[in-house]
Formats: C-alpha cells, sequence, structure tokens
C-alpha cells in the first residue's frame, strides 16, 4: 500500500503519484483518474468506490493528520 503526503489540497504518493482536490466533490490524479466524492462515498472513473468512516476508508486507508495510506478515501476529511 502506498503512503500519501497531504499538503491543503494536493496529496503526493511515494509513488509519484500526485491527486489535485478541484472542490469538496471532485479529485483529479495525475494518472488521468478523476473522482467524485457524495456524502461519504467517493467514485472514481476506474471503477474504485471507497466509504468514509471517520478516519478510516472502506479500501482499508488511514487519514492521519497530514499522511495517509492508500489514498485516504481523497484525503478522507473536511479540511483538506
Amino acid at each position: 500500500m502506498s503512503f500519501w503526503s497531504i499538503f491543503g489540497k494536493t496529496a503526493i504518493s511515494d509513488t509519484g503519484e500526485t491527486i489535485q482536490k478541484i472542490d469538496d466533490t471532485f479529485s483529479v490524479s495525475t494518472t488521468g483518474t478523476t473522482y467524485t466524492t457524495m456524502g461519504d462515498t467517493t467514485m472514481g472513473s476506474d471503477g474504485s468506490v471507497y466509504n468514509k468512516m471517520g478516519s478510516f476508508s472502506s479500501d482499508g486507508s488511514i487519514r492521519m493528520g497530514a499522511g495517509s495510506t492508500g489514498i485516504g478515501a481523497i484525503f478522507n476529511d473536511d479540511d483538506a
């Protein structure tokens, strides 16, 4: 699983992938995947679906302050 460093509306993984959070509902990855968030559910254009559960996500990722494992369900907090 990758580790992400989160800087405001941008997250950079240890593999070099970057996700830019455009607004509260839309994010874009450098891999070309777009993510749409509706409530506690985030859907990727690649068919992925993530459900937020507090600091955790259904893909097993965990948001920990300025870092997360996995994609942290697209940063997984209201401050990003």
